[in-house]
């Protein structure tokens, strides 16, 4: 058996039954990548009436944002978008568009117990660690060690558990165990 058939059946065989963690990180995926293509999608649809209708926003919200925890978060997260030119914003928006798209494939992929899903799942977290413990580095949030700390436990336990990269023996050790 050549190496490509090695992994081509690797990738397309069917994993061990979903267990409750698994649920969880497809839960996560899903919604995150739900939301990051709905974000996609609006900025893609009219960038420079969405710009315009952040800035709106902003300058709404700007009132007192020192007041309320919700118009002081919004104003946060708003205020670096009303400043961004159209083509930035389109930029975003296509980007948004592909990492929901990813998510989305993940969050299905591990559903349908799919080996590829769990190596696409590993593969893009450990893309993404150092980018986000750059974030926590730039400033620690609760958030941002939030989803450093969830990103390194899901690839930690995809990994681990799931034998996967050779990892307790590798794949015939799982399918031994199953």
């Amino acid at each position: 058996m050549t190496f490509w058939q090695k992994v081509t059946r690797e990738l397309g065989r069917e994993t061990q039954p979903v267990d409750t963690v698994v649920r969880l990180i497809i839960l996560e995926r899903a919604i995150r990548g739900t939301l990051v293509a709905i974000l996609g999608g609006a900025l893609l649809t009219n960038s420079s009436g969405v710009v315009t209708l952040v800035r709106g926003w902003v300058a709404e919200l700007d009132v007192n944002p020192e007041r309320r925890l919700i118009p002081r978060l919004l104003v946060t997260v708003l205020r670096p978008v009303g400043g961004f030119s159209t083509r930035t914003v389109l930029l975003i928006g296509i980007g948004a568009l592909l990492f929901g798209a990813l998510e989305l494939t993940e969050a299905i992929g591990l559903a349908r117990r799919r080996r590829w899903a769990e190596y696409l799942t590993v593969i893009a977290g450990c893309i993404g660690i150092p980018f986000e413990l750059m974030e926590v580095l730039r400033r620690q949030t609760p958030v941002r060690v939030s989803i450093l700390l969830i990103n390194v436990a899901i690839v930690i336990y995809l990994a681990w558990q799931k034998h996967l990269f050779g990892l307790r023996g590798g794949v015939r050790t799982e399918t031994e165990t199953s």
